[in-house]
Parts: C-alpha cells; structure tokens; sequence
C-alpha cells in the first residue's frame, strides 16, 4: 500500500483596509468647479490630433474630496466647435458648431490640483456621440392615384383599337383617323383599374362611304387633319375591358377671307373732316353766296357722308 503524503502550506496573509476621504457635492458655479472642467477639457483637445476641438457645454455634477489639495470629479458634457485641433486655440475662444452637424459627449473626469507646485493630474473617460446622419426626403407611393404606365402595352393597345373604333363610327368626319402617337398613358387601381390615355389621331386616305373599318391601305395623308383625343376605360377584377369613352379636338381651321378689290374709277368713301372736303365746301359756299338773291348769307352745315372718284381729276 503506497503512502501518500500531502503536503500542506499555510500562508497568512496581512491586509490592510484605507479608509476612503469624505467628499462633498459642490455647485456648478464654483470656481474650482470650473478650474477643474478647465484643466480637464483643455487636456482632451490637447491628446487630440485631427478634428475639432470640443467646448465646455453644461456641467452636470460635482463633488470635492476633503483634503488639503483640490481633488475633485466632475460629469460635464462638451459640443463641437468650428476650432480645428491643430489650431490650439483656448476652448473659450471658439464658437459651437450648428447643433444639426455638431458632434457631442459627455465626460466623467477626476482632477487632482496640487496648490503647492501648481500641478495637475487628470483622470476622465469621455464618450463622443456622432453627428446623427441627415434624413433622406423620400416620396412615398401613392396607391390610389394615377401612375405612368408604358404605352406600349397589349392593354393600352386594346383601349385605343376600340376608342378609334367608336370615334371613327359615330364621328361627322367623312374620312377615316387612325392612331399615329401615344403621348401618355397612367393607371389607377381601383377595384380593377382605370386607364387614361392621351393621344393623337390623323385623317387617312379611306373614305366612310369606302371603308367600314381600318385596313392595311388605309394610309395618313400629309395634310390629313389632326385630332388630340384622351381616352378613359376600366378594367374590371377579371382582367376585361367593359367600358371606354373618349373624346378628340381638332384645332381650328384658319379662315383665310378673299383679297378686297380695288376700283380705281369707283367712288370711295373719304372722312368727313378731310382738309380738301373742308376747302372745297369753304369755295363752294362762297360762290353760293356771291350769287344768291337771297337776304342772307349760309354756311355749310352737317356732313352725313362724302366720297370722291378719282380720274383725270378728282369729283367729290
């Protein structure tokens, strides 16, 4: 039978416990609140080295241990300045960022302030939230509202082929129109779907009396009429096409009124004020009065109307 011998070793072990130095809570405003949040904002923009240097924004606790040098922990938050880290400037100097493009942050230091040499020793861990990333608009869809379709499309085929049916036999047009441009074409959803179509149609060579419908050889004629139509249908829950209605303008012919002739030995009209008409009355009514028996002198009253024909000389 083996022995076995365990071996044991004690080891005592002497510890020590420190007692922790009271602290007290102290207001924002203090001075050595200040110096404190000071030295340890001052130290953070020193250990960096790219970016913008940060400002003091607001302090949110204090508190000092009790002792016969400055100990204290202070919470205080910081904002983004314009002052770039290079520059060195003091913080206090510097103007805050806009808050929308800002980088933020919130520190936690513990500051030590030896009176006698003027030291310091800084402790602090801040945290630095990022500038929120802007919000991209975006345009929602719109479920009941029309919305461009292709215009190429067996649907929108079949709407027109039936629109142009209809406008070509109950039309007073003495020609036959086909389809010559889709412009537009949109669709709603509704319970199936309405289609609106815009488009344009253009006189052919086939005459109603000829052609009942469209063929192959009717053809558009270069100077064909155009008509601009929209056209409405719905689609009903079973993919058929119940209804379609349309309606076509065509733009004003323009009217071109014949030449007016001129008749140089016709009399025409002159205005009743014309400076020869006034002379001439001016004479006539003085030889009037040189030859009259009468006990009075006239003069020319109202002129209604005058004309003159003009010839070897001109007769008023």
């Amino acid at each position: 039978m083996k022995t076995f011998i365990v071996l044991a070793l004690c080891c005592s072990f002497i510890s020590s416990r420190a007692t922790p130095l009271p602290f007290e809570f102290l207001d924002c405003d203090n001075p050595d609140v200040f110096e404190a949040v000071d030295t340890a904002l001052k130290k953070y923009n020193g250990d960096s080295t790219s970016g913008n240097q940060f400002a003091l924004y607001m302090v949110m606790e204090a508190k000092r241990t009790v002792g016969p040098d400055k100990q204290l922990h202070v919470k205080y938050r910081i904002q983004e300045t314009t002052c770039a880290a290079e520059e060195n400037k003091p913080w206090q100097d510097c103007d805050y960022k806009a808050s929308a493009e800002a980088k933020t942050g919130e520190c936690t230091a513990q500051v030590h302030i030896n009176n006698v040499d003027g030291t310091s020793n800084v402790s602090q861990d801040c945290q630095i939230v990022p500038v929120p990333p802007k919000i991209t608009h975006s345009q929602a869809v719109c479920l009941g509202c029309f919305h461009d379709i292709a215009s190429d499309t067996l649907k929108v085929s079949e709407i027109l082929k039936r629109a142009i049916q209809k406008f070509n036999k109950h039309s007073d047009e003495v020609s036959l129109f086909k389809l010559v441009e889709i412009k537009e074409a949109k669709r709603q959803v509704v319970a199936g779907w309405n289609y609106v179509i815009k488009y344009e149609i253009k006189e052919t060579n086939c005459s109603k009396a000829q052609f009942q419908e469209l063929t192959t050889e009717c053809k558009t004629i270069s100077q064909g009429r155009i008509g601009k139509c929209d056209a409405k249908a719905y689609e009903s829950i079973q993919a058929e096409i119940v209804d379609v209605a349309s309606q076509c303008k065509f733009p004003a012919e323009d009217v071109v009124n014949p030449p007016t002739l001129i008749c140089a030995g016709c009399p025409r009209a002159i205005p009743n004020d014309s400076p020869e008409l006034t002379e001439l009355l001016k004479v006539s009514m003085e030889k009037y009065n040189s030859e009259t028996n009468d006990d009075f002198y006239y003069k020319a009253g109202v002129i209604e109307s005058a004309t003159v024909q003009v010839g070897s000389h001109s007769s008023f």
